[in-house]
This record gives structure tokens, sequence and C-alpha cells, in this order.
């Protein structure tokens, strides 16, 4: 694939399962990872490896030599002109976003089992709420875990507290936009069922040609 082509409406996924091979990570994050208990270490690092091999496909740089800033529990960052990064984990994949512009991802399993009823009361707008009370069982649950994907993707798009702004955010399925009924900011969303998940991608551009690149490993 000939990254040199990604311009500034481009958008670069990647989609890695947590049993890919671990990749190598900085002497920085070495020293974070042990700060961790082993399963966050373990998806610390994998995560890390693989921001630092897809980000040298785009840069054509060495992975180690990326200058990266991706301390746990923050969101990664790279320098001016280099592009933003989100990633999300869900319990068997990763999903990496890179992009000139400001990028939000969210990933989870298509058939996570949650009491949507008890997310929608807590977590959705009150709006959200009486479009929502028009399904029923597993319909409910598809159509609840399709708006949580898009509303984290945009928290994070914008380097927000998902529990604090989950309810600021109201989804448009229609407009494949979401906005933030506070701030009065719009992002465009996007949203794939890929296979066994759900993906959701959210920028305050529209993606035009960019959700044609989506690479696994």
């Amino acid at each position: 694939m000939n990254y040199k082509r990604l311009n500034q409406n481009s958008y670069a996924l990647w989609f890695i399962p947590k049993s890919a091979s671990i990749k190598p990570i900085s002497d920085e994050e070495i020293l974070w990872k042990k700060t961790l208990s082993n399963y966050r270490s373990i998806e610390y690092e994998h995560s890390r490896g693989y921001l630092r091999e897809t980000l040298s496909q785009i840069w054509d740089i060495p992975p180690l030599r990326i200058p990266l800033n991706a301390p746990p529990g923050k969101p990664p960052n790279l320098p001016k002109g280099m592009g933003f990064v989100s990633i999300s984990h869900c319990i068997d994949s990763l999903l990496i976003s890179w992009s000139m512009e400001k990028v939000g991802v969210d990933v989870e399993r298509a058939d996570r089992t949650f009491d949507a009823k008890k997310i929608m009361i807590n977590f959705f707008s009150h709006k959200e709420n009486i479009l929502l009370n028009n399904y029923k069982g597993e319909e409910l649950r598809k159509k609840v875990l399709k708006y949580w994907v898009s509303k984290e993707a945009a928290i994070k798009c914008q380097r927000g507290d998902i529990f604090k702004d989950m309810k600021n955010w109201i989804y448009s399925e229609i407009n494949n936009t979401i906005t933030n009924k506070v701030e009065l900011k719009e992002n465009f969303s996007f949203f794939i069922n890929y296979k066994d998940w759900y993906i959701s991608i959210a920028s305050k551009n529209y993606l035009k040609d960019g959700l044609s690149i989506m690479c696994t490993y």
C-alpha cells in the first residue's frame, strides 16, 4: 500500500488481534510497562508496539525512532505536523487510527453482553432514550452498543472524559453526525460492523475516501 498518497482528508485504520506477536517498544515505555499489573502491562506493550509499527509505515521511520508520547492511561500524541492517532481495545482486538486531522476510534465485540436499559438511563441523553425505547431485547442491545462506540469515538476525538461527557453527545444515525449539546461541537461519525466487531470513527471532517484504507494483521 502506498501511504505516500495519503492527504489531509485520509484516514488509516489498523485492526490487530491481541494474539498477534509483540513488537518492540521504547526504553521509556518499558519503564512505564513495569508500573502496571500483568494484564495491563501486556496490553500496554502490545498497543504501543503496534502503534509504533503502523506509524513507521506512514512516515518511513524505524518504529523505535517514531517521536511518540504514549504513557499509560493517556491519549497517545505525536509532534505537530505528524498527525493524530487514536487507539481502542476490546477483549480480543486492538484498533489504531491515524489522520492528519483529529480522530477518535472505538471497537467492541458485536456479541458483548450488558444491561442495555441501564446503559441508556445512566449514559444516554433524554432524546436518545426516547428514540431507543422503540427497540426491545437483542435489537435494543445492538442499537445501544452502536450508540456507545459512536459516542466513545467522539469523546476520544475531543480528548474528553467518557463518564462525564457521554450524555452530552447526541448521535444521529440518519446524518452520520454526533453533536456535543453543551459545547455545540459536531463531528462526523462513521460506523462499521466488521465481522464480529463494532467499530466507530469520529472526525470533524467528512472522511470521503479515507475508509478505503483498512489493514489487518
